[in-house]
């Protein structure tokens, strides 16, 4: 029997690197095993709808109340308020022409007066809708961070006097007059585009519903756009009725330039939010949020930040 010496040789080889090849993948293994998990970072990209109610703080309304501004943009003295200007002046007669006021209440000139008292107060803006564009940009299974465009239109509601006086018709004592408080409308109307950036974070591991948390910054952009005033009245078949825009006067010079200064302007605040969390399925999922929110408006003069509420429904769906 002959013996080869370079087969033997390569014989051994091939076992030895076989053996080993074996060893490596046990010890692979094993520590694999032995190892923590992580798991794998899913990113994706997220976009959707958001539909909620929201409550505005009432601290901006006040820009309705009728008073305005005066040609050094600081609020107007009762007597040189818009609406007194237009109630007394222009449509009272006071600068020689008809007496509308007296017309509209059924009484006669003398017999009808407007004080400070009488002028809006407690103007509250009106529960509203809020709809926007939400995304969400998804670290990994329960990070994300988010960009929302919501926008709203206010509307804002108060009432104003005007007293009257008529002729005491009774037997106890004819010669007092009877006084009457004749209530009426002041409305305001608000845009508002909110641009918020945040971190939104899931609670919980149940594959369907968790709770989630969020946060980040809010960019206000904000307009007034409309301000007025309705004087109606039952008397004479609803004849008469009187209504006037109390905005009209700031597209006139000087006062044009407190319209852009004061009713037009972009503020800073922070938002959070708490809520439930949904996955239907790999593409959709929806959330319940609470959302309260710590801006400052830039309308009017001396803005600051106030608390305001929203409460909304997201409806997300993964494009990536």
């Amino acid at each position: 029997m002959r013996f080869y010496p370079s087969k033997t040789i390569a014989c051994l080889l091939l076992g030895l690197f076989f053996s080993h090849n074996i060893s490596s993948q046990d010890l692979y293994e094993t520590n694999e095993n032995d190892s923590i998990y992580i798991p794998p970072i899913d990113k994706s990209f997220h976009a959707g709808v958001y539909v909620g109610t929201f409550w505005a703080n009432h601290y901006t309304a006040y820009l309705y109340d009728g008073y305005g501004f005066d040609q050094n943009g600081q609020r107007n003295s009762f007597e040189n308020s818009i609406l007194y200007q237009q109630i007394v002046n222009v449509y009272g007669g006071a600068y020689g022409g008809n007496d509308l006021i007296a017309q509209l209440l059924n009484v006669d000139h003398k017999d009808w007066y407007f004080t400070e008292k009488d002028m809006p107060t407690n103007l509250r803006y009106s529960t509203s809708y809020l709809v926007g564009l939400n995304t969400r940009y998804q670290l990994h299974k329960k990070a994300s961070i988010s960009l929302n465009i919501n926008g709203t239109k206010l509307s804002v509601n108060g009432k104003f006097t005007i007293s009257s006086t008529s002729p005491n018709t009774g037997f106890s004592n004819p010669y007092q007059n009877a006084t009457k408080i004749n209530q009426f409308t002041i409305v305001g109307a608000e845009q508002r585009l909110n641009f918020q950036f945040g971190y939104q974070r899931i609670l919980g591991n149940h594959e369907k519903l968790n709770f989630m948390i969020e946060g980040g910054m809010n960019l206000i952009f904000s307009k007034a756009q409309k301000n007025q005033a309705f004087l109606t009245s039952d008397l004479n078949n609803g004849q008469n009725n009187i209504s006037f825009d109390l905005m009209s006067i700031y597209n006139q010079p000087p006062y044009n330039f407190y319209s852009a200064k004061y009713f037009i302007g972009v503020g800073i605040g922070a938002f959070g939010g708490i809520g439930l969390h949904l996955t239907i399925n790999p593409r959709y999922a929806i959330q319940l949020v609470y959302s309260p929110s710590y801006d400052r408006i830039s309308l009017g003069y001396n803005p600051k930040f106030s608390l305001q509420h929203g409460v909304g429904l997201r409806i997300y769906y993964n494009i990536s």
